[in-house]
C-alpha cells in the first residue's frame, strides 16, 4: 500500500464555518512541511492541509459546495476521493464477493483477519436472496449465490465470531457510524433522513450523496456489531456522515460518547499520536 499524506491534528476548537467556500483559516500555524494549516470542517475536527488528500485539502474537489468533512462522501481525512463514497486509496476494496476491512487501504484479509461474503454485508438470509443481491455485481450471480452460507456470516446476521485480529486491526481505524466492512450510517443533509449503506464502490457503484434514498443505487446493509466504530446520531451525541452538529439532541451539550477504547475529542483536541479526531472520537491513522 502506498504511504498516505499525514494530516496534522487540530490544536484548537472548530469555529463557526458553515461548509461553503474555502475552509476558515486557523491561527497561521505551520503544517510541518512549511505549508499553512487551516481549521477543517466538522465532523472531522482536524486540520486541512493544502495539497493533502481530497477530504482534508481545504478544497471543494467535486464542486458540490461541501468541503472536506462537510461532504458526506468523505469517510475520513485520508479519503482521497471527495466525489464518491470510494476511498480513493490504491488497491482498496476491489473484490465484489469477499469483503474485508474497508478502511485499511488495501484489499484482502491477509493482514487483518477480516473476511466475509458480500451477501453478509447486504443482509441476505438465503441463497436466493444472495443470488438476487449479486445481480449486476458479478457475471455468475447464480453460481456465486449458491455458494453462500448465512451461518458463516459474522453476528448478528450469522453465527460466526469476528476474529480478534480483525477487531484489533480494523476496529480502531473505523469511523463512528460504520462497521469494519464499510456499512455506514449516512444522512441526507437536505432531509436529515439517515440510511445504513454499503459504501464499497464495487457494491454500490452508483451511490452518491444525491441519491441516498435510492436503495438500488445505495445498497442497504447490516452492520457487524462486533467490529466497528460504534453508533452515531440520536442519543449517542456522535455525528453521522452528512449530519450537522445542530442535528443532535440539545441535551448532548457538546458531550461525545465514543466506542470502548477510543478517546473523545469533542472540541477537536486531545487525540493521542497517530490518531485524528473524527465525529468527536479519536480514530487511528491508516498506516
Amino acid at each position: 500500500m502506498k504511504s498516505l499524506l499525514a494530516v496534522a491534528i487540530i490544536l484548537t476548537a472548530c469555529g463557526g464555518h458553515h461548509g461553503t467556500g474555502d475552509d476558515a483559516t486557523g491561527d497561521g500555524g505551520n503544517g510541518g512541511d512549511g505549508s499553512t494549516t487551516f481549521i477543517d470542517a466538522p465532523p472531522f475536527d482536524g486540520t486541512c492541509t493544502p495539497g493533502g488528500p481530497q477530504c482534508s485539502n481545504c478544497k471543494d474537489d467535486d464542486g458540490d459546495g461541501l468541503i472536506d468533512g462537510f461532504d458526506p462522501e468523505c469517510t475520513g481525512p485520508f479519503d482521497n476521493d471527495e466525489g464518491s463514497f470510494a476511498t480513493g486509496i490504491p488497491g482498496d476494496n476491489k473484490d465484489a464477493i469477499n469483503q474485508d476491512c474497508f478502511f485499511d487501504g488495501n484489499s484482502g484479509a491477509g493482514n487483518d483477519g477480516c473476511n466475509q461474503h458480500v451477501c453478509c454485508l447486504l443482509g441476505a438470509m438465503t441463497k436466493a436472496e444472495c443470488q438476487a443481491d449479486l445481480v449486476g455485481l458479478v457475471n455468475n450471480a447464480d453460481v456465486e449465490g449458491n455458494k453462500y452460507d448465512v451461518t458463516k456470516c459474522f453476528a448478528p446476521l450469522g453465527s460466526a465470531t469476528v476474529p480478534p485480529q480483525c477487531a484489533a486491526v480494523c476496529g480502531p481505524i473505523t469511523p463512528p457510524g460504520c462497521d469494519c466492512f464499510g456499512c455506514c450510517t449516512v444522512c441526507d443533509p437536505t432531509t436529515n433522513v439517515c440510511y445504513d449503506i454499503a459504501l464499497n464502490p464495487i457494491v454500490s457503484p452508483n451511490c452518491t450523496q444525491d441519491n441516498l434514498a435510492d436503495a438500488n443505487a445505495c445498497k442497504r446493509c447490516v452492520k457487524t456489531t462486533a467490529c466497528g466504530g460504534g453508533d452515531c446520531g440520536g442519543t449517542t451525541c456522535v455525528l453521522c456522515a452528512g449530519q450537522d452538529p445542530n442535528d443532535l439532541p440539545p441535551d448532548c451539550n457538546g458531550t461525545v460518547t465514543c466506542p470502548t477504547g477510543q478517546t473523545t475529542c469533542p472540541t477537536g483536541t486531545g487525540c493521542p499520536d497517530q490518531t485524528y479526531c473524527d465525529h468527536g472520537c479519536c480514530i487511528a491513522v491508516i498506516q
